[in-house]
């Protein structure tokens, strides 16, 4: 069994909240100065608010825990656990590791994930700058996994995955 769990490597989301919060708290206190119509700059306090408390419980609060887990008879899985400090930690995603098709880094050119497939975000950060995505296919059907793992996890998840073959053309 191989344990891992991904540092924040980026302040982005910090940065974020505290404007969010600071642009939603000026928008309330002005409310009060405001004689006709405050619930305008109330209502837009509490437009600021709403994200702010989505990324604060995405990307600050929540910690990812990826675990290999290996078997008697030979196969492992990769499972991620979310928790939000404690030990109360809740199974997200297990994947079979020959369900993996593909292990590519993260860039600009698979930002998006193909049509029609879902990709499930399991980075501690808003913008990763060293993520891998895992296309998986299942009896779900395909779908998309993004994680930040260390060089051992992405080695392992790598070796894991078939080799891609290579299709050649016929030029004449």
């Amino acid at each position: 069994m191989y344990d891992y769990i991904p540092p924040r490597k980026n302040a982005n989301a910090k940065i974020i909240c505290l404007l969010l919060f600071a642009a939603s708290a000026v928008a309330f206190v002005g409310s009060a100065f405001v004689k006709a119509y405050p619930i305008i700059l109330q209502s837009v306090g509490l437009v600021l608010l709403v994200p702010c408390i989505q990324i604060l419980g995405r990307y600050v609060v929540l910690r990812h825990l990826y675990r290999i887990r290996t078997y008697e008879d030979g196969t492992a899985d990769l499972e991620i656990y979310t928790y939000r400090g404690g030990d109360r930690m809740q199974l997200v995603c297990r994947v079979a590791l020959f369900e993996i098709t593909a292990v590519t880094p993260l860039t600009k050119a698979n930002k998006r994930p193909p049509r029609g497939v879902h990709r499930y975000n399991y980075c501690p950060d808003i913008a990763p700058a060293d993520a891998l995505v895992l296309s998986v296919t299942n009896g779900d059907g395909d779908c998309e996994i993004l994680l930040s793992p260390d060089e051992a996890m992405r080695d392992m998840l790598t070796n894991a995955c078939p080799p891609q073959e290579t299709i050649k053309e016929d030029n004449p």
